[in-house]
């Protein structure tokens, strides 16, 4: 009998240090070394299980993500029609977005990958499109006589306060942490209720 695998323990290793390489280093600075220090295996290791560095920082954008969007848009699927937009708005402007966490730190580092890197790009755009659309679903099922592209700009626009006020919350902006936002999206909301 051969030994079992450990590309997926080993996987999982190389992607928690490879966040907390660009939580402490950017993204300039999270090379395979410092992922091999971080994470106690060796680079030739780092290599054989993810690749090179740009390979590295794709896994990493899929890793991160799919856990992020997968269970937000798992809740959503799974409420029913009255209960989508309740936890939309509530991740959007609370637990999922505030407060800051050091995950947003390295999301902001691989936005700024993504702008050159077509793969990271590529990937990012999936999961966003994918989160959008679950945004979009709840808003559907709130305002079901909305026109689909006055739904569909509604949750574009939801997520964009809520990616905007996350990055100005960085800024320890008062207003961040406000209610001010949730005011903005509901009141977009609120336009769907007189189309």
């Amino acid at each position: 009998m051969g030994r079992p695998s450990m590309a997926a323990e080993r996987t999982e290793q190389i992607m928690r240090a490879t966040g907390r390489c660009l939580q402490k280093h950017g993204l300039a600075g999270t090379t395979l070394e410092r992922v091999s220090e971080e994470s106690g295996l060796s680079r030739s290791h780092i290599r054989h299980y993810v690749g090179n560095r740009d390979e590295l920082l794709r896994k990493f954008t899929t890793w991160l993500y799919t856990g992020y969007e997968a269970e937000f848009i798992r809740k959503i699927a799974a409420a029913a029609d009255r209960e989508k937009l309740p936890i939309v708005m509530d991740y959007l402007f609370s637990s999922g977005f505030l407060p800051i966490s050091d995950d947003d730190a390295v999301i902001r580092e691989l936005i700024t990958a993504g702008i050159a890197d077509d793969g990271i790009r590529a990937t990012m755009q999936v999961h966003y499109t994918s989160a959008v659309q679950a945004v979009e679903d709840a808003v559907a099922a709130e305002h079901p006589a909305a026109s689909p592209g006055a739904r569909r700009t509604t949750a574009y626009g939801l997520w964009c306060l809520a990616m905007g006020n996350s990055m100005m919350a960085e800024f320890q902006l008062p207003a961040a942490s406000g209610g001010l936002v949730r005011a903005a999206a509901e009141a977009l909301l609120e336009r769907l209720s007189h189309d």
